[in-house]
């Protein structure tokens, strides 16, 4: 029951969005991504393994859905964590999924939350949903409502997860008091504060 919980709740998320975008990046990011995106597999494996983390997202894109070479879930799991360990949020949103949800990777909970507290920490907010959910999953209201409220504010705004975070807010809020209310906006402002 709660393995399928769990990955009804990351579903409504991931049939957004299979995997992240770069989305609302600086602009040197931005144009880096746009010559990643346009190489053939043979050009980005070189880059991947020079260590361009551009490189390494799209190629680890590739490998997760079978464009241009095999699919290979465990591949793409290892080149989206090579670009998530040198700080690319959209990598870093992949791998939490990824460990979230076992694809690619043994499931492990905790690290799913590592990597989506990393991308949320650059501004993320579909992380930020991605927390609120496993908080809201394990019956922790005020947890849920906090990271709901911070996906409603971080710095890469996806408004469908906006959307959707708002109306997770206004359902969790029926069943709080103002108190825990409040509580949960001071979390949100701290942990702002703290990035």
């Amino acid at each position: 029951m709660k393995k399928t919980l769990f990955s009804t709740l990351f579903a409504g998320l991931l049939s957004m969005q299979a995997h992240a975008d770069y989305i609302a990046q600086p602009q040197s990011v931005a144009s880096q991504a746009a010559r990643f995106s346009t190489m053939g597999v043979s050009d980005l494996q070189k880059a991947a393994k020079a260590g361009q983390a551009g490189a390494q997202f799209y190629l680890g894109t590739h490998y997760q859905y079978g464009k241009d070479v095999e699919k290979d879930e465990k591949q793409a799991f290892t080149w989206f964590k090579a670009a998530a360990d040198q700080g690319l949020s959209p990598a870093q949103l992949n791998v939490g999924r990824m460990y979230a949800d076992g694809i690619g990777v043994r499931k492990d909970e905790s690290m799913a939350r590592k990597y989506f507290e990393k991308a949320a920490s650059n501004g993320d907010n579909r992380a930020s949903y991605n927390l609120a959910m496993m908080e809201e999953q394990k019956k922790n209201y005020v947890g849920a409502y906090q990271w709901y409220e911070l996906s409603t504010r971080d710095g890469m705004l996806d408004n469908k997860v906006i959307s959707l975070s708002e109306g997770k807010k206004t359902a969790l809020a029926a069943n709080l008091t103002q108190e825990q209310i409040r509580t949960a906006r001071d979390r949100a402002d701290k942990w702002i504060q703290a990035q």
